[in-house]
């Protein structure tokens, strides 16, 4: 079922956002880039970073997402993102999956990245929030229930998705991707919508309503894990498509602005 516009995220009050390191794939391609490996921190516990969204940069389908000139590493990333409709607070996991199933809404998000200056960001003990503010963030016009979307016993969604940049393919996927196995332990694990709110509730944090969770970014969702791509340029056109979520499809846009002479 999906929900047309007026927009939930643009009429809510909220636009707080949480965004996770969900996807395995997604993190051994980018770690592999730099030379590094995925710590095993990671596959105990979730990551994220956390960000108050202007109102003014967030696009919707068939708008510009916009990057300031000083942006030289212009990047999409491929990315499903919740809205709850209520607040919670919860260490269950079989609640949070409830909760995914009946009080959060779902749509496609590009979590647009400037490489360049979240590259200074990483070099820092906190975390890439400042450059994540840096461009647009688009969402798709097409939401769900998390119950109206093919979901499994474990809380993980289970559809297809795909990606192009000017109309060729470069990614081609399933959410259920976010499955993945302890190195250590050889378990099976996930980094899913409900397995993050339970998370959050051990660590004695929730979510408000109308608050943002996103997915991260699925494996081959972005430039920066494959070298043979360039970075985003002008007129440059990316499209997402998720089953039973539609599709978001994006011009970019660059606009003159001075820049911060960050070295």
């Amino acid at each position: 079922m999906g929900y047309a516009i007026p927009h939930p995220i643009l009429s809510a009050s909220s636009r707080y956002m949480i965004d996770t390191l969900g996807f395995e794939k997604h993190m051994r391609q980018v770690r592999k880039r730099r030379g590094s490996k995925i710590p095993q921190s990671w596959y105990r516990r979730p990551y994220f970073y956390s960000l108050k969204i202007e109102k003014e940069k967030m696009r919707l389908n068939g708008e510009s997402i916009r990057f300031p000139s000083f942006v030289e590493k212009k990047d999409y990333e491929f990315e499903i993102v919740g809205m709850h409709l209520e607040p919670i607070k919860t260490s269950s996991l079989q609640e949070a999956i409830a909760h995914v199933r009946e009080n959060m809404l779902f749509c496609i998000m590009n979590d647009a990245s400037c490489r360049d200056f979240q590259a200074d960001d990483m070099a820092l003990p906190l975390s890439v929030a400042a450059s994540k503010g840096i461009a647009d963030k688009s969402f798709g016009s097409s939401w769900a229930l998390g119950k109206h979307l093919p979901i499994d016993g474990n809380g993980v969604f289970y559809f297809g998705m795909s990606l192009s940049v000017n109309g060729s393919e470069r990614c081609k996927t399933t959410f259920d991707s976010i499955y993945f196995f302890d190195p250590e332990t050889g378990e099976k694990k996930n980094w899913s919508f409900a397995e993050v709110i339970a998370w959050m509730g051990k660590m004695n944090q929730g979510f408000e309503k109308y608050d943002l969770l996103g997915s991260g970014t699925v494996g081959n969702g972005c430039i920066a894990e494959n070298e043979d791509h360039p970075w985003l340029t002008s007129g440059d056109v990316v499209e997402m498509r998720a089953d039973g979520l539609g599709e978001l499809i994006n011009a970019v846009k660059v606009f003159k602005a001075p820049h911060p002479r960050i070295k």
